[in-house]
Order: C-alpha cells, then sequence, then structure tokens
C-alpha cells in the first residue's frame, strides 16, 4: 500500500474571484474627496462666520467638519444602496458579538503606535509634542471629543460607503498569510492612507510618511472588524478610541513638559 503524496504547502498569497474594473476605482477615490471637502465647506463658513466666539478654537471647526462629512456620507450610502441594492454599508447594530471589547483594545494600540511614530525625537527628548491646536482647556476637550467621534464619519464613508460599493463593483478576495479580506479592503486602505496627503505639507517627512504607512494598516483593520461584527460599530469605536488616545496623551505631555 503506497501512502498518498503530501499536500501541496498553501500558498502564502492567494487571489480569488477577482474581477478587475478601473471605472469603480476613480468614482470611489472621486467620492471620498468630494464628501470629505464638502464637508469642511458649511463648517470652514460657520467658524468663519463665528470667528468672534471662538476665535482660536480649531475643535469647533473639527467638530462641524465631523458632524457634516458624517451626514454627507449617511446621505451617500443611502443614494448607493438605492442604486447599488447588492452592497451592504454594515450600517447595523452588530447582530451577534460585537467585537467593541477588541476594538477598544486594539484602537488603544493603534494609539500608542501613532504616538511613537508621529513624536518619537519629541518623546525621545522628553520635550512636549507640537499640537496643532490651542492649549486652553476648553479647546483641548473640543479637540478630545473630535478623536472620539471621527469614526462616525470616516468609517461611514470609508468603510460603509467606499468598500461597501467596491465589493460589489471590482469584487475578489486577497489573502496574505492569515489575512483574508475583500480586495475592497486593500483598495480603501491605500485611499485612506492618501486622503491623508496633506500631513506632507505641514509635518516633517517622517511623521507624514509614518501616516501614511499606518493608515493603509488601520484601514485594513477597520474592514477586519468590520467583517467579523457584521457592523460598522466596531471599526468606529478602534477608530475613535485610536485617535483619543494619541491626542490625550499629547495634550498630558504638554502639561508635564511645557
Amino acid at each position: 500500500m503506497t501512502n498518498p503524496s503530501p499536500a501541496s504547502p498553501r500558498p502564502l498569497v492567494a487571489l480569488s474571484g477577482f474581477r478587475f474594473r478601473f471605472w469603480p476605482i476613480v468614482l470611489a477615490a472621486v467620492l471620498m474627496q468630494v464628501i470629505l471637502e464638502l464637508g469642511r465647506i458649511p463648517a470652514r463658513e460657520i467658524y468663519r462666520a463665528g470667528t468672534p466666539l471662538w476665535d482660536g478654537y480649531v475643535s469647533v471647526f473639527l467638530l462641524l467638519a465631523i458632524a457634516f462629512q458624517a451626514l454627507l456620507g449617511l446621505a451617500a450610502v443611502l443614494v448607493m444602496r438605492r442604486l447599488l441594492p447588492a452592497t451592504d454599508p454594515h450600517l447595523r447594530w452588530p447582530p451577534g458579538a460585537s467585537y467593541a471589547g477588541v476594538a477598544a483594545l486594539i484602537g488603544v494600540g493603534m494609539g500608542l503606535v501613532m504616538l511613537v511614530a508621529d513624536y518619537w525625537p519629541a518623546l525621545a527628548a522628553q520635550t512636549a509634542p507640537d499640537m496643532s491646536y490651542s492649549k486652553a482647556p476648553l479647546d483641548s476637550a473640543g479637540y478630545l471629543l473630535g478623536m472620539i467621534t471621527t469614526g462616525l464619519a470616516e468609517e461611514t464613508i470609508f468603510r460603509g460607503l467606499l468598500v461597501g460599493m467596491l465589493v460589489v463593483l471590482v469584487p475578489g478576495r486577497l489573502r496574505i498569510g492569515s489575512l483574508d479580506l475583500p480586495v475592497a479592503a486593500y483598495l480603501v486602505a491605500l485611499m485612506f492612507g492618501l486622503a491623508h496627503w496633506e500631513s506632507f505639507t505641514v509635518n516633517p517627512f517622517h511623521q507624514a510618511m509614518a501616516q501614511q504607512i499606518y493608515a493603509f494598516a488601520w484601514g485594513l483593520t477597520y474592514v477586519w472588524l468590520m467583517e467579523r461584527s457584521r457592523s460598522l460599530l466596531a471599526p468606529i469605536v478602534a477608530h475613535g478610541l485610536g485617535n483619543f488616545t494619541e491626542v490625550a496623551i499629547v495634550i498630558a505631555l504638554n502639561a508635564l513638559w511645557a
């Protein structure tokens, strides 16, 4: 009796069910930029109109922009569902395990990674990291509120709308090792990084480059959470806590080392 031949080793990278279409990728990139910018326009106008009340309080503009971007993202999702009923934006309460606890731990870890990647020269020198907003307690509190709620806008736009759309229009899954995600997740993760391109114009190169790298990694993580929980809740939690953790530590270090 002969022994059966050993099974072939599992390939490290595998692409399945992929159908490339260029126009949906361009459409997704345009939608991303249009929604993000359209959300900033009314926020900017309201902020300027009320300057005597909140002059120098950047957090007011931030909170307004998040609110308008979230509303535009939701409106775009509703339109997408009408035009492309097969899409799933995951705008629902988790039908099973919420993964909220896992998302919270991941979010805190993300915040620590971002802190080191963005501010390692200041941390190494034990000097206060630069803050792009007022150090006034009220503005710091507003900025922290903006950080914890960022996911409401960005996860609705990037994962709910863009990933939801591209999963249908550019189908396929890409497995790298044990990470198995839709091709759309990788495409939108790239867009998520590129959405922060202005960082290269205002921040040191090391900080802007680090932001591109971790934004791509975080984008994949958010889709992983979304698929397992079948909801946007876990990505929103991770996204918000990641931003909140980094900014809260920066504020605390400025209070200690300034």
